[in-house]
């Protein structure tokens, strides 16, 4: 017999941010430790878009009185999603990443974290990292790129916290789950930036921090200065976070950096350009780069341009301001306009079909 949990795995799979499945149900591990087996079966018959708890009792013939706690019990786990609607508080499916695993946050113990290292090592982003679109798009630090070089709205992290009217901060859930397994991260570890278009959004959140918008470009800033690297959605519109991110945690940087082309997996319109007159070989830059695509042969820093991200960390400390961005030649296409035409795109790519969850 199916159990729920197996159907459960079935249904985040068909999720176009895909949940891969292993062999020795490694995955299964990690929706038990998450879910009951009351949660799990309850979220594998939920819809992406949200209902209201009388459409849900309704659609699946539960008594409300059962059907409400259950659902805010699921939401306080970060199991689902809630929110308020002019039609009332609604209730979501949500993919496992991003999504259910950022929202173990506030859970997650050293249990969880040998857990879910085996899923995400055994797994390799099966679904999420190998079909296209890819899930995350590199930010640039934006003073390293070349004056004469276009750059595009959704590639400014600086204007996305401008445009936005509230700021939270986060600590890394991969930080998190790295030094529960006893590999403490050399950066820092409260680097999530989160935002939202409407006032007050985190004042009653148990996980985000509200910062001011001040606090959340500083926050950008010393990331910068740290030597992280600026991730967010792949998509032009509808930013919601801005992750500062490093190899040695983040489970998705950490994954792409053990290929030969990391840009690949990642979505990535830069790469370093070096002026050979001006560097003086010093290496500062080679220390900096997390994809180790810099090296000093000789007597100036070269560039491995199969490696490089485009993400300019390397610049910013640049004593001779050798090092800019400059355009991936050819390789520059614009990201879906939006999550919508993000799903729509990668179900088309993995061949899914999630029209049902919707």
């Amino acid at each position: 017999m199916t159990t729920v949990w197996e159907r459960l795995a079935d249904v985040l799979n068909k999720i176009p941010n895909s949940y891969a499945h292993i062999d020795d149900n490694t995955h299964l591990e990690v929706l038990k430790w998450i879910f009951t087996e009351e949660e799990a079966d309850l979220a594998s018959r939920m819809k992406l878009m949200g209902e209201t708890v009388d459409e849900m009792a309704l659609r699946l013939n539960m008594e409300l009185t059962a059907l409400t706690p259950l659902l805010e019990r699921m939401a306080k786990k970060g199991q689902i999603r809630a929110w308020n609607s002019s039609t009332g508080r609604r209730y979501a499916l949500l993919p496992f990443a991003v999504g259910i695993y950022e929202e173990q946050l506030g859970r997650m113990d050293s249990e969880f974290a040998r857990l879910i290292e085996g899923y995400f090592m055994k797994g390799k982003g099966t679904g999420l990292f190998d079909t296209e679109p890819a899930i995350f798009k590199v930010i640039p630090v934006n003073k390293a790129i070349q004056s004469e070089v276009e750059i595009k709205p959704y590639q400014i992290a600086e204007n996305m916290i401008e445009n936005a009217k509230s700021w939270g901060l986060r600590e890394c859930i991969c930080k998190k789950q790295q030094a529960l397994l006893e590999n403490p991260c050399k950066y820092p570890t409260s680097v999530c930036i989160i935002f939202a278009r409407k006032e007050n959004a985190f004042d009653e959140s148990e996980l985000t921090k509200p910062i001011t918008k001040d606090e959340a470009l500083q926050k950008l800033r010393e990331s910068e200065e740290a030597g992280l690297v600026h991730c967010t959605m792949n998509v032009q519109q509808g930013h919601n976070y801005i992750c500062n991110c490093c190899t040695c945690c983040c489970n998705v940087l950490r994954g792409v950096s053990l290929s030969d082309q990391p840009h690949a997996f990642v979505k990535s319109d830069y790469l370093i350009s070096i002026d050979e007159d001006l560097c003086s070989g010093c290496g500062t830059c080679v220390e900096r780069c997390q994809f180790d695509a810099l090296s000093i042969p000789e007597d100036v820093a070269v560039a491995n341009i199969e490696r490089c991200i485009g993400c300019g960390v390397c610049t910013v400390t640049c004593p001779e301001n050798a090092m800019s961005l400059i355009d991936r030649t050819g390789e520059k296409q614009e990201p879906p306009e939006g999550l919508m035409d993000w799903m729509t795109q990668k179900a088309t790519s993995r061949g899914v079909d999630p029209s049902d969850l919707l």
